[in-house]
């Protein structure tokens, strides 16, 4: 009996990756047929804007074997994103959230650079009102959104590739960053647009953080039912290069406040 519904189970699984790929690619295609604009903006008020980027459907395999010492990045498997979404192209930043909030808890102060110090409970407050202000649906993005953003289609430890020597160009982190922040958008961004998506600051994502991953193919995962603490992502200014890379996960309970720690916007499609 059971080996017979192993057999079954085995079937079942084929079948459910068959209906997930050509689900994507149908959703994929309904993506372009409806031809959605490459970039969108948001109005915050008093000329403040807040920017995404359109990134459409995809596979990819999400996590890394690379650093065996970071073993929740285990085991690598393959992701499929089913719907198009817009993220933001940078880091949350002072000015916006002040905009909205009416205080700036950051520690490295300056209206473009990313708002820092804030937990994943305060994000959702600032996505509460953002929603309110624009009747748009915004959220955090969930963390294989988050990687299939920062890997643009790659599956090299950084999106520009393997070579170490290149995060500069990136990234500001430990080894340029002077121990701080810096304005969003003043390094090179990837294939896809999005900017300091390694460095300047952590990013809160959607999920709950748990490891190891689960084993298998999966469509847009939304991370476990619960847990003790929140995904980040992407490193921040005072890493080094191991920490700062598209696989690379970290987790900080839901009420931390860190200079370290920022967010960037997922607004869904309509």
């Amino acid at each position: 009996m059971k080996s017979s519904l192993l057999k079954y189970g085995v079937v079942l699984g084929i079948a459910a990756v068959g209906l997930m790929y050509y689900a994507g690619l149908s959703l994929k295609q309904a993506g372009h047929d409806r031809n959605w604009p490459q970039t969108e903006s948001i109005d915050l008020g008093n000329g403040i804007q807040m920017e995404f980027v359109l990134l459409n459907p995809g596979s990819f395999t999400m996590g890394s074997s690379l650093y065996a010492g970071e073993g929740d990045e285990a085991p690598e498997h393959r992701v499929a994103i089913t719907e198009p979404f817009y993220l933001g192209k940078y880091e949350v930043t002072q000015q916006q959230w002040e905009s909205l909030m009416g205080n700036n808890p950051s520690r490295f102060k300056g209206e473009r650079h990313p708002v820092d110090s804030v937990s994943w409970d305060d994000a959702q407050r600032f996505l509460f009102k953002l929603q309110e202000k624009t009747g748009r649906k915004l959220t955090l993005p969930t963390e294989a959104q988050w990687e299939f953003a920062a890997r643009a289609g790659t599956s090299t430890p950084w999106s520009f590739g393997s070579d170490e020597a290149k995060l500069g160009d990136y990234a500001w982190y430990g080894e340029n960053s002077g121990d701080a922040t810096h304005p969003v958008g003043e390094k090179k961004p990837n294939a896809w647009g999005l900017y300091d998506m390694y460095g300047n600051v952590q990013e809160w994502c959607l999920d709950w953080y748990a490891a190891p991953y689960p084993q298998g193919e999966v469509a847009d995962p939304q991370g476990p039912r619960s847990g003790d603490s929140r995904v980040l992502r992407g490193g921040a200014w005072g890493d080094d290069f191991t920490m700062v890379r598209s696989a690379y996960r970290n987790a900080a309970g839901a009420d931390a406040r860190t200079p370290g720690i920022g967010f960037r916007v997922v607004m869904a499609i309509d």
